[in-house]
C-alpha cells in the first residue's frame, strides 16, 4: 500500500530547521521576560521618616489610658502618657499625667508631672503640678511645685512645696 520510496525520501529529506529554531528562540526571551519579577515602583516619601510608633503619635494627641470602675491593679506601672483611674490602683506608678476619678482609689508610690486627684489617694507622690479638687481625699506625703486644692478636700498627712 505505501509506496516505500517516498518514505525513505521523506526520513532522508532534511526539513528546513531554521525558522523552527527562530521560533524556539523567541519563545525562550519571551519567558525570559515573563519570569522575571516587575521592577518595585519608586516611591518618594512627602514627609520626614519616623523612627518609632513613638514619633508618629504626638504627647497631645494621646488618649489616657483608662484603669474602669470595678477593675482593680496591683503592681508596678510605667508609662509615657497620661493614666485615668476609676478603679482600684495599688503599686509604684511613674506616668506623666496620672488623674484619679471621682470614683477611683490609688495607693502607692507616685511620681508623675501632674497629679489630678478627685477620688481617694493614700501613699507618696511626687509631682510637678498638684490638683486636688473637693471630693478628694489624700492621705499621706505630696511632694510638689504648684498647687490647687479646692474648699472640701479632706487632706490628711503632709503636702511639701518643692522649688
Amino acid at each position: 500500500m505505501f509506496n516505500k520510496s517516498k518514505i525513505n525520501n521523506i526520513n532522508q529529506s532534511q526539513p528546513d530547521t531554521s525558522a523552527i529554531e527562530d521560533e524556539l528562540v523567541a519563545e525562550e526571551q519571551i519567558e525570559e521576560v515573563v519570569s522575571q519579577p516587575a521592577p518595585a515602583p519608586v516611591v518618594t516619601p512627602t514627609t520626614t521618616p519616623r523612627n518609632s510608633m513613638m514619633d508618629i503619635i504626638s504627647p497631645a494627641a494621646t488618649k489616657p489610658s483608662i484603669l474602669s470602675e470595678g477593675f482593680s491593679f496591683r503592681g508596678e506601672i510605667s508609662a509615657k502618657g497620661a493614666i485615668h483611674v476609676e478603679g482600684a490602683l495599688n503599686g509604684q506608678i511613674q506616668v506623666d499625667e496620672l488623674t484619679i476619678g471621682a470614683r477611683g482609689q490609688v495607693e502607692g508610690v507616685v511620681t508623675c508631672s501632674s497629679l489630678h486627684i478627685k477620688g481617694k489617694f493614700s501613699g507618696t507622690a511626687t509631682c510637678d503640678e498638684l490638683i486636688v479638687t473637693s471630693s478628694a481625699t489624700v492621705d499621706g506625703h505630696v511632694v510638689y511645685k504648684t498647687l490647687s486644692v479646692q474648699k472640701g478636700a479632706s487632706i490628711k498627712g503632709e503636702l511639701l512645696l518643692v522649688k
